[in-house]
C-alpha cells in the first residue's frame, strides 16, 4: 500500500463527492474521483486505487457493471470495492440482504450514504489494514 491510500470515489452526484473527498482527506487519505461507472472503470485501470466507494445508480454503467467489469480485469480485480447507495432500505432484514448481494458480487461490503462520516472513514481504515 502507498503512503497515503488512494481511494477512488465513484458518485454522480457532485455534492457526495466532494463531502466525501474533503473528509477523506482530512483523515489522511489521497482521493480521485469518477463520475460514472464508466470513468470509475477507467480510472481503476491508470489509478491502481486501494479502494474504490462505487456509487450503485449512476449514468453510463452503474455501479454493479462497473464491480463486474473490475472482478474481470487481472489489472483491477484485487481492489476493495465498496458499493455505496442512497437507495437501500433501512430495515435491518433488508440490509442483510444488500450485504449479501454485495458480497456475492466481489464487493468487501455494502454502505448506505446517509452513514456517518466518521463511520465511512473508521470502515475504510479497517478494510485497508
Amino acid at each position: 500500500m502507498k503512503e497515503k491510500p488512494l481511494i477512488l470515489i465513484a458518485d454522480d452526484e457532485t455534492d457526495i463527492r466532494d463531502v466525501i473527498k474533503m473528509k477523506l482527506e482530512a483523515s489522511g487519505f489521497k482521493v480521485e474521483e469518477a463520475a460514472n461507472g464508466e470513468e470509475a472503470v477507467q480510472k481503476a485501470k491508470e489509478l491502481a486505487p486501494d479502494l474504490i466507494i462505487l456509487d450503485v445508480v449512476m449514468p453510463k454503467m452503474d455501479g454493479v457493471s462497473a464491480l463486474f467489469k473490475l472482478k474481470e480485469d487481472e489489472k483491477t480485480k484485487n481492489i476493495k470495492v465498496f458499493l455505496f447507495t442512497g437507495k437501500g432500505d433501512p430495515r435491518p432484514d433488508i440490509v442483510d440482504v444488500n450485504k449479501k448481494f454485495a458480497l456475492e458480487s466481489g464487493a468487501v461490503d455494502f454502505i448506505r450514504k446517509e452513514v456517518d462520516l466518521d463511520e465511512l472513514v473508521q470502515i475504510l481504515k479497517k478494510a485497508l489494514a
